[in-house]
């Protein structure tokens, strides 16, 4: 590890954190990264292999970069790939101040009026109770009110407990509960005693009073009513994001530009923007200084869980890592300036037509009246006339049925055990036909990620049983890494860096634990969802390294888990918006999610021998280092054009809205019920004991768990085993439907192969297959750089052409 490699990784950190925003969301190019093996990166190391190295060594063997170099600067890169992208900044800032705007503009975010409606009074026994004299000692909402009320009114109250007041009670309570809410009659004493509010009352206090609204200051002293009353009264709804803590939201209240300068940008043609003094900091600062953090923690328990899986992996397991390999292959031999796999002939005849044939397609954007394109989609939708089940499926058929051509996944599927490629190929057919059936007979798989329904469940089911099996199996060392992690002995011999890396999961762990009580998650739901969350990274890094599925989504969150598992009663709709919050922010797109990106650095380096505590910890530096260029780079471009204009669809659209929409319709559900308190004082072991899981779920979740474990049983039980359970964790996410017709014509190619020309044959044809691949990634980075050039030299945005977006 040269220091110049160092310090051309940090350029690039830097040069990727500060630019992939603009390009994929500015001008619209090919994304950058976009999955594990970035067009971006590894294009750009073939275009350096094969031209940079040779120009450099012209001055001398010393200037040319090593193989060990490159290994470094490609490691530092990978470890900050998830940070400008679908893995965060493109969705982070939009989920911290996009439910400001869909308050305004969506009628289901509204809050209700604070004033009492007759129909909102449920049970009038249940409130003149709750005024006597006797019965306030308890209840401190109560006695406030009852200080505000004249005592006419009071000597309406009913002698009896058990008589209903008359309508002169009635009809007179209503008007001076009105008055008192119209008045803000409560508002003094409840800031200086407020501690038996709502939490979204307190959100509120915490703001001076010039800051909030006529309706949010009616809204304080209207909960106090809520509290004090408890079933009696229909609680009001205070707006879908009152009961997000506001450290989890940028505020808007204190800039006039902050909400509609990031919507609509403060630029004016091709002016720029200060990004000092334009930018409202200030609205930003405290959720920056919360997520920012919590983000860094993260990385650092995925990394420190990275360390520990990592020789288990590559070493006792002998996993393949075809990524890692496929970078490997690339880099020079040491003495050499190229790697000897440019001089295969195979490799240039496959590197050649695929370049040919993406470079012309790229033309034909340009040129369409010239140039004829080289057709890589085909429609096969008339066979879904044969199988109609697809129809009903609610999988994207219209994605399998009409396939791209990716020769990146033909090529890796070549390197992969038969099993695995077909298992990849087909997963999404099978799952569609019996979805499809399961939908002819009333069965609803539902779609939603974020939530318990049979769809997620499957995947759930499916990723706990191989982190299952992945535990067991590496059992005994997995048990060493623990025993010298607190200082014992004995065990198999354990590495530094496995050590420190166990040491480093369980403080990143704690830290995590702390850092979301800030904003009221309770200690135990807050482990239960990092941990679930490294459950997921893990399983969905083992794909990348034994299966080398570059391109995925665990179409489930953390949240979900827990949710299904404790149910809806148990862990409340509160602590659920939260954890529901933190899964749109930090887990959204697990297509770029940080661990196996780390896993891939770490392999990357071992492959070369370079030591892996290093590279670690200076993966974890340049994170911060990219944080601290994307987010303001990021901001930059919103509020200068709006984040709107400087977004897609789905970026401003879900992450923003998906935890917030399923809270809203779990709160309206628990209204109807009876069910839904004003507040919910219940610790965590206490929800715990009144946990009732989701039976439905549960159901799905122990079909896939138990396939997983038979698939895995019957694999290493009978060598003629034609299937992976790997089929089990990518079933039909968008990513496997798009990819499956290429993983299945990489099947048919290497069956072929091994069957007719035997293993001299298969070998032999290596480098084709490689040189499949990386014209691909040469294609597409060529195709960034086209774009990039002409939008400096025109000021326009290039014709739109993206291999793999």
């Amino acid at each position: 590890m040269t220091f110049r490699s160092i310090v051309i990784g940090i350029l690039g950190v830097i040069i990727l954190c500060g630019f992939t925003f603009f390009n994929d969301m500015v001008i619209r190019g090919t994304f950058l990264v976009g999955n594990f093996l970035p067009f971006s990166i590894m294009g750009s190391l073939i275009l350096f292999v094969l031209l940079g190295n040779p120009l450099l060594a012209m001055f001398g063997k010393r200037w040319a970069l090593s193989g060990k170099e490159l290994a470094v600067i490609i490691a530092l890169l990978f470890f900050a790939c998830f940070i400008p992208g679908r893995g965060f900044m493109h969705h982070f800032t939009n989920v911290l101040m996009f439910p400001h705007h869909y308050t305004r503009t969506n009628t289901a975010w509204k809050s209700d009026s604070p004033r009492i409606a007759i129909n909102a009074i449920s049970d009038w026994r249940k409130i003149a109770n709750a005024l006597r004299a006797g019965s306030v000692q308890d209840s401190p909402a109560a006695a406030l009110i009852r200080s505000k009320l004249s005592a006419d009114l009071l000597a309406k109250l009913p002698e009896n407990p058990d008589q209903q007041p008359g309508s002169d009670f009635q009809f007179k309570a209503l008007d001076e509960f009105n008055a008192i809410i119209l008045q803000k009659g409560l508002h003094a004493d409840l800031r200086q005693d407020g501690a038996f509010l709502p939490n979204y009352a307190k959100f509120l206090l915490e703001n001076p009073d010039a800051q909030l609204s006529e309706e949010e200051l009616q809204g304080i002293t209207r909960a106090a009513f809520d509290v004090a009353f408890g079933d009696g009264i229909r609680l009001r709804n205070p707006g879908a994001i009152a009961h997000i803590p506001p450290i989890m939201l940028a505020n808007p209240r204190v800039d006039a530009n902050a909400l509609d300068g990031f919507i609509n940008g403060l630029g004016s043609g091709d002016a720029g923007i200060s990004l000092r003094n334009d930018i409202p900091w200030q609205a930003w600062r405290r959720p920056l200084l919360f997520w920012l953090p919590l983000m860094f923690i993260v990385c650092a328990c995925a990394t420190g869980l990275a360390m520990v899986i990592h020789r288990q992996w590559i070493t006792h397991e002998h996993l393949p890592y075809p990524t890692v390999e496929f970078a490997r292959m690339l880099l020079p031999e040491p003495g050499k300036v190229i790697s000897d796999i440019f001089r295969s002939r195979w490799f240039w005849i496959g590197l050649l037509p695929v370049l040919i044939i993406h470079m012309n397609n790229c033309g034909v954007a340009w040129w369409p009246d010239y140039l004829i394109p080289v057709r890589l989609r085909y429609s096969f939708s008339p066979l879904l006339k044969l199988f109609p089940t697809y129809y009903r499926s609610g999988i994207g058929y219209w994605t399998l049925f009409n396939p791209v051509i990716y020769f990146v996944v033909i090529g890796f599927a070549y390197f992969l055990p038969k099993d695995i490629s077909l298992s990849l190929g087909i997963a999404p057919y099978v799952f569609g036909f019996i979805t499809g059936k399961l939908a002819a007979y009333g069965v609803v798989m539902g779609t939603t990620m974020i939530r318990p329904t049979l769809h997620t469940f499957c995947y759930a089911g499916s990723y706990l049983a191989m982190f299952a099996v992945l535990m067991y199996t590496g059992r005994h060392y997995y048990g060493s890494v623990l025993r010298r992690c607190l200082g014992l002995k004995g065990g198999d011999p354990v590495e530094p860096h496995a050590v420190w890396g166990g040491r480093l999961l369980f403080l990143g762990m704690i830290a995590f634990v702390l850092m979301t009580q800030l904003a009221g998650l309770q200690w135990q739901i807050s482990l239960l969802y990092i941990t679930g969350m490294l459950v997921l990274l893990t399983v969905v890094s083992r794909l990348l390294a034994e299966a080398g599925v570059f391109y995925l989504h665990t179409n489930l969150f953390p949240c979900a888990i827990i949710w299904g598992f404790l149910g809806v009663q148990a862990i409340g709709p509160e602590q659920l918006l939260i954890i529901g919050m933190m899964s749109c922010v930090m887990f959204v797109d697990p297509r770029e999610c940080f661990m196996p990106y780390a896993v891939e650095s770490l392999g990357l380096t071992d492959r070369l021998q370079l030591r892996i505590g290093k590279v670690g910890v200076m993966g974890l530096a340049v994170i911060i280092i990219g944080l601290a260029v994307a987010v303001p780079t990021t901001m930059y471009f919103q509020y200068k054009d709006g984040a709107i204009l400087t977004g897609d669809g789905w970026s401003y659209g879900s992450p923003p809205t998906m935890a917030i929409n399923a809270n809203i319709s779990l709160r309206t559900t628990m209204q109807a019920q009876g069910s839904l308190q004003a507040i919910d004082q219940r610790s965590g072991w206490q929800r715990f004991r009144d946990m009732k899981p989701e039976g439905p779920s549960l159901i799905a979740f122990a079909i896939t768990f138990s396939l997983v474990i038979l698939f895995t049983a019957c694999r290493h039980r009978f060598p003629w085993w034609p299937l992976h359970p790997v089929m089990f964790l990518t079933l039909a996410t968008w990513q496997s439907t798009v990819l499956a017709f290429s993983f299945i014509i990489g099947w048919l190619v290497k069956s072929l192969v091994t069957k007719f020309g035997g293993g001299k044959l298969y070998q032999d044809l290596k480098p084709l297959m490689a040189g499949l691949v990386a014209g691909e990634f040469l294609a597409g980075v060529i195709a960034i750089i086209i774009g990039l050039v002409y939008y400096f030299v025109t000021g326009e945005p290039p014709k739109s052409f993206a291999i793999m977006r």
